[in-house]
């Protein structure tokens, strides 16, 4: 029998902490300071820019995804005062900083879960909303070996919850019999592997409701004990 868990990456294999906020503020550089920007005057702007959030143009993969999240990124810029040739060039740098290593932090419990579902017989796969060259970043953070493969919105041009994604999926994954989905979001991830007939396990800070999955763990080692 063929067996499948499709994880989700940002926030359930690895912490990133205000990854976009984040990384907007750094290719800031010294101009932050100057402009009395901060990671609360950045937020309100990324609300809905990203293709899978519900105002976002869905449809993106491969360059359009960065040629379109720069083009927002300078419209934030300029909309807290930056001078548009300075709010491009500041755009521009946000993507290495998001696809470097160092923007994130693998759980510790992470690549140890990820070996006992392979030796258990499971073939491991990211299922994600984000950027193209999310594989190569798995690869940088050590954690490639032990996927069987990838779908990635950017590259598949359709996002999480939306149903056809999970079909993507299940043909990626060569039509399993059984499907797990553990994941970190209680809609993109939970909801829309629900609609798909998944198993699903929710990652959960302590104290927060199920959300409506089948399982619900507050780490990673604990979904082992559903397989």
């Amino acid at each position: 029998m063929r067996k499948a868990i499709f994880w989700d990456f940002d926030g359930t294999l690895t912490y990133s902490g205000h990854l976009w906020s984040g990384s907007l503020l750094k290719a800031l550089g010294p101009w932050a300071e100057s402009y009395g920007v901060g990671l609360e005057a950045l937020r309100p702007g990324l609300g809905d820019c990203f293709p899978w959030n519900p105002g976002g143009q869905h449809d993106l993969k491969g360059p359009a995804f960065w040629e379109y999240m720069n083009a927002r990124f300078a419209q934030i810029y300029t909309a807290l005062g930056l001078p548009l040739p300075l709010a491009r060039a500041c755009a521009g740098r946000v993507r290495e900083i998001v696809l470097s290593k160092s923007s994130y932090r693998v759980r510790p419990e992470a690549a140890g879960v990820l070996a006992v579902c392979a030796y258990k017989g499971w073939r491991n796969y990211i299922l994600s909303n984000n950027y193209p060259e999310l594989e190569e970043v798995v690869e940088r953070l050590g954690l490639g070996r032990f996927f069987s493969g990838y779908v990635v919105s950017a590259e598949v041009g359709v996002n999480k919850p939306e149903e056809r994604i999970f079909r993507i999926a299940e043909q990626a994954a060569s039509f399993p019999s059984l499907i797990w989905m553990v994941g970190d979001n209680p809609i993109a991830d939970i909801q829309g592997a629900k609609k798909a007939g998944w198993h699903t396990a929710y990652l959960a800070k302590p104290g927060a409701s199920h959300a409506g999955a089948q399982v619900t763990v507050e780490n990673l080692s604990q979904v082992l004990r559903y397989l």
